[in-house]
């Protein structure tokens, strides 16, 4: 009767649970948190990307465009739960006229470990979004002395 008691396999799947079921399934919940992460930090800069050509689109001159989307797209990811390690705001001025339209695009850089809130994890990962916003026809813009186009100004 004790090589029926050697031969007894119970406990075993208490075993497997503990040393392969609960390792992988840790795993794949710091997989979907950081998939979550991944896209809300997606979503942030493009709210982001959209508040400053908003901002942009409502200055009176290029120069004054760039400063502003700077500063909004600083304040808008600054409330959210993304944090970039390294922002970048391109601005594309050459449509800066009367009807015409203001594009920036967002670049932020934040690191892995941020994303799964765990330390120790390397690298980073890049979002990126662009937006558009028109110029009002209406208006006047500022020239390079600081005063109204010609275009601008009506008879």
């Amino acid at each position: 009767m004790w090589w029926r008691v050697a031969r007894d396999d119970r406990g075993s799947v208490a075993v497997e649970v503990a040393g392969f079921v609960l390792p992988v399934m840790l795993l794949a919940v710091l997989a979907v948190a950081a998939a979550f992460h991944l896209s809300i930090s997606r979503l942030d800069v493009q709210s982001a990307a959209a508040a400053a050509a908003r901002a942009a689109a409502l200055q009176r001159s290029a120069t004054a465009a760039v400063t502003a989307a700077w500063d909004a797209a600083a304040a808008d990811l600054a409330g959210r739960a993304v944090t970039c390690a390294t922002l970048d705001v391109a601005v594309d001025t050459s449509r800066f006229t009367r009807g015409g339209s203001v594009t920036v695009t967002v670049t932020c850089q934040v690191d892995l470990s941020t994303l799964t809130r765990t330390t120790g994890i390397p690298g980073r990962y890049t979002a990126r979004a662009s937006s558009t916003a028109p110029l009002d026809t209406y208006r006047n813009i500022a020239t390079a002395w600081g005063g109204p186009s010609a275009a601008a100004v009506t008879p």
